[in-house]
């Protein structure tokens, strides 16, 4: 098991690391180089505050020499020219294993890449210092990423609604912002009123709810917000709605059916949204409902260095789309991990009932991967890992990006062949749903969401977002 090790000296370095632009960052520059070596299992930060996707953070070296073990090959990296701790460099090397430094030996380097493909013969591994051209300053110090942190971020307030309120505090946690303050008050007869706790006058204002149950008192929430924020003079609105509810009504299923989704598109705007941001739409096309421009992020990129950590055989294991609709989702996620994809045919005689009648593919002896965006009462992934296991698969993963978990959904996949149900918390879990079952992992969403709301207000490519998931 080889691991790299990446130092943040002193408070300097720290601010550096929180700069937003991946180019002028060079904690995230140095992390996703060291994503380019294939075979460094775990990337420690030691001394930085902020939390990185992938990554662990420590507070000294001997906290990570304790937990190594002396197993595998060390990479030491410094990316910000630091002069690395003598007795601890010496007592990590005498380690069984061995090990090498990357140090930068002047401060003319702004970043560096990393030539060479494995650990494994570490002595061929090698860095080459390269100049960082950003779009807003040329070399970034510890002054220019605290202003262009300000610049950014003054003008931006985040209201969390009621049901994204641990998610808004994570991702304001990121940002060094203190969550906008809101009040969300019901009177007796169910009427919603939603009072801003300050102004928002000339501001960016971003509303964070995910629109789950119950649908149509958060939806309300949100449009009595979007009402408020636009009687009150926001510049602009952005609504962030990670999970957005009546997706699944996209079309004319069948004759005399209203399109829900392009309903709620419509409220959204007549309301004042500007923008919407979103994860794993239904369907993608529901962004022609909206006439602002639309974000939908994808959790694809998450789960797939979630997944790549566990170092599966590529030859061993399959990613299953549990119905055609979902192919594209599993082409994503199964090039990421280099495998290839299998499809189950899939019938609804009618609405929460799914029935897995056939696979496309090739699955037996295989651990499967299934992946989709939804899992409401549980009936269509039990059913997807039913016929699986009839099939000879092995072990079964499943990732999906919305747990909605509705009913005894956590009791059926306790007792289903499932082996783990990875999910993100576009919507939040209720601990009581998780006390359940013990084979729900939850992945948070904080991080992307903070890197986009400064993409947003940077106008830098949201895409960018991605880039340390690759």
């Amino acid at each position: 098991m080889n691991n790299a090790i990446i130092f943040i000296r002193n408070e300097e370095e720290k601010e550096l690391s929180k700069a937003p632009y991946l180019g002028g960052n060079p904690l995230l520059h140095a992390v996703r180089e060291l994503r380019k070596v294939e075979d460094i299992w775990n990337i420690y930060i030691i001394g930085a505050d902020a939390e990185v996707p992938g990554c662990l953070t420590r507070n000294s070296i001997r906290d990570v020499v304790n937990e190594i073990d002396g197993t595998g090959k060390v990479l030491i990296v410094s990316p910000l020219y630091p002069e690395l701790n003598a007795e601890d460099y010496t007592r990590l090397l005498k380690c069984d294993s061995e090990g090498a430094a990357l140090i930068y030996e002047n401060k003319n380097c702004e970043s560096f890449m990393i030539a060479g493909d494995k650990l494994s013969d570490f002595r061929n591994v090698k860095f080459h210092p390269v100049e960082v051209k950003n779009k807003r300053v040329l070399k970034f110090t510890a002054e220019d990423a605290m202003n262009s942190k300000e610049e950014s971020l003054d003008d931006v307030v985040v209201f969390p609604l009621t049901s994204s309120v641990p998610v808004v505090e994570e991702v304001c946690n990121y940002l060094n912002i203190k969550p906008g303050k809101i009040d969300v008050k019901h009177f007796a007869d169910g009427e919603t009123l939603v009072e801003l706790g300050e102004s928002v006058r000339g501001k960016r204002v971003y509303i964070v709810q995910s629109t789950c149950k119950p649908v149509n008192e958060t939806l309300m929430e949100v449009l009595i917000c979007l009402d408020a924020c636009r009687r009150s003079s926001a510049a602009e609105v952005t609504c962030i709605i990670p999970y957005f509810g009546y997706a699944r009504q996209d079309r004319k299923a069948m004759p005399r059916q209203p399109i829900t989704a392009k309903l709620v598109a419509s409220m959204l705007e007549e309301a004042g949204a500007n923008r919407v941001v979103t994860f794993d739409l239904h369907a993608a096309q529901i962004q022609g409902f909206f006439r602002c421009p639309v974000d939908e992020l994808t959790t694809v990129p998450m789960m797939g260095q979630y997944f790549r950590r566990k170092k599966f055989d590529p030859e061993k294991i399959v990613v299953v789309s549990p119905d055609h609709g979902g192919v594209k989702r599993a082409r994503n996620l199964a090039e990421m991990l280099g495998c290839p994809i299998a499809i189950i045919d899939k019938r609804r005689p009618s609405a929460n009932v799914a029935e897995a009648c056939h696979i496309i593919g090739d699955v037996e002896g295989k651990d499967a991967i299934i992946v989709d965006d939804i899992c409401d009462t549980g009936g269509s992934l039990i059913a997807a890992s039913t016929i699986l296991k009839e099939n000879g698969a092995e072990d079964i993963y499943v990732c999906i990006a919305h747990g909605l978990f509705s009913g005894n959904a956590a009791e059926r996949i306790q007792e289903s062949p499932i082996k783990e149900v990875v999910v993100t918390n576009t919507i939040v879990p209720s601990s009581e749903g998780l006390a359940k079952t013990d084979k729900i992992t939850t992945l948070s969403i904080g991080w992307m969401l903070s890197k986009l709301i400064l993409a947003v207000s940077c106008h830098t490519p949201v895409s960018e977002v991605y880039t340390l998931y690759e």
